[in-house]
């Protein structure tokens, strides 16, 4: 259903806070983008370790989200946030101390705990602060901030590690996390958020919920995608000869800045499913137009294929959550959407990387591409227009 967005009335300071510590956090995250491959290597590990290392912090951050949803609803959103961004900082520092591949994977672990609360946490912080009419534009301007750092945190990342070497390096990511850090001490929650609370409906009782697992199902269309692009990208294009692998991910990431600044905005006034359902069809697309890419342009038209889809679908399916459940239950809400979004990246890097060891890249995502559309099918299926839910309701 269309709403009528209110006059552009200001955010409050804690919201520009909030997206300010969110960029400083993902700077921090994409520092080490390029540089860190080459330190597990140093300690002694291999590609196994590499992937390992990558897939631990993911896999930590699924299985502690049930656990910390709940409590950024009875605890509070700041207080998850100050946690996320001080072991941020700490993860680091930490690397500058350890001396074998098994500390090292001990301490990635860290790093899961810290997106699981932060992420969590910050979006969950974003809805409380923004009005029922915003709440689109509110979400889709939160996400902005995530890929903002992509811009150039890679690349000085990267120098500084040349120039100085690792501990400097890993100093430099640690840093952007305590500014992440400091810009969240004065941020104050929305008002009824800031105080502990009774404990609401758990994880999985939210997530029974109609509209919380109808848009977490529908995420895993684009979620499924991205991690088939992530991990077999690289490797797909090298196989072709396409030179254009880096800039599939920059055309990524700027698609997604240009749609997640105007999709929830456009959420506010067409309604979400207006703004979800061709993200689905994009997201499709881009996946099946990946897997036919022979040319450098072709590859870059699928990278920001899948960005436009990932600001549409993500935007419009944050907006729809928030509009449906109450403020009490939103951090185990997110908590819910979060894991199954990041369960089905790690469906598309690891359950098609077996499909794409026998059959080759291209049947991998084109897979990718089919599930999008048994997730847009669902998401006709079984989706309605749910109403509007205000705080406290």
């Amino acid at each position: 259903m269309a709403r009528k967005a209110a006059p552009g009335s200001r955010w409050p300071l804690a919201f520009y806070l909030a997206l300010a510590a969110n960029l400083f956090f993902f700077a921090s995250f994409q520092w080490s983008y390029v540089t860190l491959p080459g330190f597990i290597q140093e300690l002694g590990g291999g590609a196994a370790e590499i992937g390992l290392a990558f897939g631990l912090s993911t896999l930590s951050a699924v299985v502690l989200r049930p656990f910390i949803g709940p409590l950024i609803d009875r605890w509070g959103r700041k207080q998850a946030l100050l946690v996320g961004s001080f072991l941020f900082a700490l993860e680091p520092v930490l690397y500058t101390l350890v001396g074998s591949i098994g500390l090292f994977l001990a301490v990635r672990l860290i790093r899961g705990l810290a997106i699981a609360a932060f992420t969590t946490a910050y979006t969950t912080l974003v809805a409380d602060l923004a009005p029922a009419e915003r709440r689109g534009e509110a979400v889709g301007l939160a996400g902005v901030t995530n890929n903002v750092g992509m811009l150039f945190a890679p690349a000085l990342g990267a120098a500084m590690q040349v120039r100085w070497g690792y501990t400097p390096h890993f100093w430099g990511a640690a840093a952007l996390a305590l500014v992440s850090f400091a810009l969240v001490l004065p941020l104050k929650e929305a008002r009824g958020f800031s105080q502990a609370v009774p404990a609401g409906p758990g994880f999985w009782s939210v997530g029974r919920l109609r509209p919380v697992w109808l848009a977490s199902f529908a995420g895993t269309g684009l979620a499924v995608g991205y991690g088939a692009a992530l991990s077999f990208m690289p490797p797909f294009a090298a196989e072709r000869g396409l030179g254009a692998a880096g800039g599939y991910f920059t055309a990524f990431a700027l698609a997604v800045m240009a749609s997640q600044a105007t999709a929830g905005w456009l959420s506010d006034r067409l309604g979400r499913r207006a703004v979800v359902l061709p993200g689905m069809v994009v997201a499709g697309l881009a996946s099946a137009g990946l897997a036919m890419a022979w040319t450098d342009l072709a590859l870059l038209a699928a990278g920001a294929g899948l960005g436009l889809s990932w600001g549409l679908v993500r935007a419009g399916l944050d907006a729809s959550l928030v509009d449906s459940v109450p403020g009490a239950s939103r951090g185990a809400a997110f908590a819910f959407l979060y894991t199954c979004f990041d369960a089905g990246i790690g469906a598309g890097s690891y359950g098609l990387g077996l499909l794409a060891e026998a059959e080759g890249y291209a049947a991998a995502f084109y897979a990718a591409g089919a599930w999008a559309a048994v997730a847009l099918a669902g998401y006709l299926a079984w989706g309605r227009r749910p109403g509007t839910v205000r705080d406290g309701a």
